[in-house]
This record gives structure tokens, sequence and C-alpha cells, in this order.
């Protein structure tokens, strides 16, 4: 009998790339003579997390809606190509299941799969379903979801939901305090900020930080920063933070995020669905910025459940270094300065985990 395959179909950040990664280690556990395909985007990110890996990588040339006119051409090219290359891949394959990752990505293979009556299956971790989520809702056999309020969004597809969580990787809360400090360059007996602009580069975080760079020197003896600072900003990060009366340790990526998390005392980072998962899963306290681009604010919706838990303080992102970092200072700087405040946020967020959302998963995806 043949070994299964299974192909996982979806890239572009590592929000949607690190939780099917969770599910296909998930999956091969239970069926070790499984093959997992990624058929991702042709973005560097993608590339970058995936190459450590021993899955097999199949780059789309699929692009996102543009924002106008000058971006069509190549939108409409860049979707055809990736529909031939969908159901090539398909056809030639044959796959058990597609996993449909969510976004753009995840559209061409998990498409072409339902045409053909394969099983498939959509990973919806944002509170509020985007375009492509919709679009694909209506064509998928079950779609897992992190949020309860996510069955709502879907509307008349709401009854092919199942609320699991967040898939994270089984180690990714278990790594070891000292041996992060060590691996980091941290000191031992301080806390750790630990700041995640994000695979794309939150600048605005970045900003608001230096903008605070007088305060957070005024905790230096206890307090150390370890910053992710995001594809291209290591330099700017650096120069900021230079001539700091604080101990600080910046890069622009960070491949081990077991490392960072067990290190970490606080976050200062970004609402995205996969990052607020895997604060819960972790028990990491947090102080949210959503991204303030999205029209539906979707991330705002992300950070109620953590929030309204209290693991998590939410902050208004004014687009302004000076505002952001006064919000921080009311928000941050006051939880950095309360230890209670800390330890009861840790303790919420530990509460707020569903750690069984990898496996369930999977075991759809064997049958």
């Amino acid at each position: 009998m043949p070994e299964p395959i299974y192909i996982f179909a979806g890239g572009g950040t590592g929000g949607h790339l690190f939780p099917a990664l969770a599910v296909a280690g998930r999956l091969l556990e239970m069926h070790p003579a499984a093959r997992v395909v990624f058929a991702c985007s042709d973005r560097p990110m993608d590339r970058r997390i995936l190459s450590p890996t021993a899955h097999v990588v199949v780059p789309q040339p699929v692009r996102p809606l543009p924002r106008g006119p000058r971006g069509w051409w190549g939108f409409l090219s860049g979707w055809t190509q990736a529909g031939r290359l969908a159901a090539d891949l398909v056809r030639d394959l044959r796959p058990a299941a597609v996993f449909g990752l969510g976004g753009f990505a995840a559209v061409p293979v998990t498409r072409a799969a339902a045409r053909r009556g394969i099983r498939t299956c959509l990973l919806s971790i944002d509170a509020l379903p985007g375009l492509a989520n919709r679009y694909l809702a209506r064509r998928v056999d079950v779609i897992f979801a992190q949020f309860e309020s996510t069955v709502k969004a879907y509307g008349a597809g709401g009854g092919k939901v199942r609320v699991v969580g967040l898939p994270v990787r089984a180690d990714l809360a278990g790594a070891d305090r000292a041996q992060a400090r060590k691996h980091f360059g941290l000191r031992a007996r301080r806390k750790t900020l630990l700041v995640m602009a994000g695979s794309q580069g939150a600048a605005n975080i970045n900003r608001a930080l230096a903008a605070l760079g007088g305060e957070l020197e005024a905790l230096g003896k206890s307090w150390q920063i370890l910053h992710l600072a995001g594809p291209g900003k290591l330099q700017e990060v650096q120069g900021d933070w230079q001539q700091a009366g604080v101990h600080h340790v910046a890069m622009e990526f960070c491949e081990h995020m077991d490392l960072a998390y067990a290190a970490a005392d606080i976050a200062l980072c970004r609402a995205g669905a996969s990052t607020v998962g895997e604060l819960a899963a972790t028990g990491t306290p947090a102080v949210l910025m959503p991204y303030p681009y999205h029209r539906d604010q979707q991330q705002r919706h992300n950070a109620v459940g953590l929030v309204s838990a209290g693991a998590a303080v939410m902050v208004t992102d004014a687009c302004d270094p000076q505002a952001n970092a006064e919000a921080l200072r009311s928000s941050l700087l006051e939880i950095m300065r309360d230890p209670p405040r800390l330890k009861a946020m840790r303790d919420a967020a530990r509460l707020s985990s569903r750690p069984d959302a990898a496996a369930e998963i999977a075991r759809w995806l064997a049958g």
C-alpha cells in the first residue's frame, strides 16, 4: 500500500505556517510513513521557515488581492499559473487529504482538491475570517477554528466549524528557562520583556519602544529586553538601543520561539491569531498592540479572549511613536513594576490554553 500524502496548502506568514508545522508533527507521529507536502507562497519568509524541515516544499506564484489597479496584472498572472500548478499537483500526488492553512495561498490547491472530491479542511485561526477563508468555507468539509466567535462569523457555514484552539508544537511550552537565557545571552537574574515585531516587522512597536528608552533604562537593574525586530529592521533597532542603560538583545527573526517564550516574563506584540494562541499555550502575559490598518480591525477581535481572561492588556496603535509610548507608560511599564499583577496575568494566560488542537486536526486528516 503506497504511503499516504497530505498537502498543506498556504503560507505567506509565520502565522499560517507555524500552526501547520505543529499539525504536521502530530500527523507524522500517528503515521510515520506519511508524507507532508507544503504548497506555500513564494515569499522569502516561507522558505526561511520551511527550509530547515524535512517536508517537500512547492512554492506557488499566487499573490494577495492588490490594493490598487497597478497590481492587477501580476495578481491575475500569478493566480492563473498557481491554478494550473494546483491542478497538476493534486492530480499527480493524489493526496489522502488537503489541509488549507487559511489566507490567499491556501486557495488554489484547496479548491482544486475539493473539485476532485478529495477530503479538505480549513484552518481559520483569526476571530474574523478573511476573504480567502470565506471563499473556501463553501468548498471544504470542515473548518477548524481558534475562537468561539468564529462560528457566527461564518454565518450559514457555521455548522462546519469545530472550535479547537490554535495548533502549537508540543515542545513550545516545555523549554528550560535557564537554557533559554543562556541561548540568547540574557542575564540570569533579570526579568525579560519579549518584544515581537512579527514576521512582517511592526515598525510602530519598535519606535514606540525606543521612545520609552529613558523609562526602560530606569528598570534596567531588574529587567532586560529580547527584541525580535522583524526582517530588515535589525540595524535600526540596534541603533536605537546602542547607548541604552538596559541589557538589550536584538535579532531579525527567531528560529527558536520555544526558548523565546521560556525566557519571557511579559511580551509586547501585535495580536495576530497565531501569536495570541502561542501566548496562551506558553502562559505568557502580554500587552497587545493590534495592527491598526485592517478595515475590520481583525486583530482587536483576536485579542478579546486574552484580555477578557485577564491575561493581556490591549492598547491602540495610534501610528505615532510618542502617542504609543504614552499608552505603554500606563500599561506595559505599570505591569513591569507590579510583580503580583504579572503573576496573576501569567496564571490567567495558562488557563486560556487549549493544548489538543494539533492532535485533533491530525486525527481528522488521518481519517
